[in-house]
């Protein structure tokens, strides 16, 4: 992950625009869903960030909706690379090599209890 990145606090699906949409235009997702000739799951998952969007998507919600297809596919791209460098992230550990006398029981203790682990080599 490059340090000039920001990473965001969390990843912003497109589905969040097409639900704000349909909200905006008090729109069922069956509606849409027949208007737009999509699945109603893959609508239903693409809505809550459990699909991504495709390029057919896309093009069909830009029919019905207006909404450019080449928006929300950067939205999606976006999302995605969000996604990564959130898990990059949080995935990133610092080890920290401490040493600590075996007599100081209560040190190690305390260092279990605000950590939630210890490695005794």
């Amino acid at each position: 992950m490059s340090k000039n990145i920001r990473t965001p606090f969390s990843a912003t699906h497109p589905g969040e625009l097409i639900k704000d949409e349909l909200k905006e235009r008090k729109m069922t997702q069956k509606e849409l869903s027949e208007a737009t000739g999509v699945k109603p799951s893959v609508l239903s998952e693409t809505i809550n960030g459990k699909r991504g969007i495709s390029l057919s998507v896309a093009l069909s919600l830009e029919k019905v909706l207006g909404i450019p297809a080449e928006m929300l596919l950067n939205m999606q791209t976006n999302y995605d690379i969000d996604s990564a460098n959130i898990a990059e992230r949080d995935n990133a550990r610092e080890t920290v090599a401490v040493t600590i006398p075996v007599s100081d029981r209560n040190l190690l203790k305390e260092i279990v209890r605000k950590f939630g682990w210890a490695c005794m080599l």
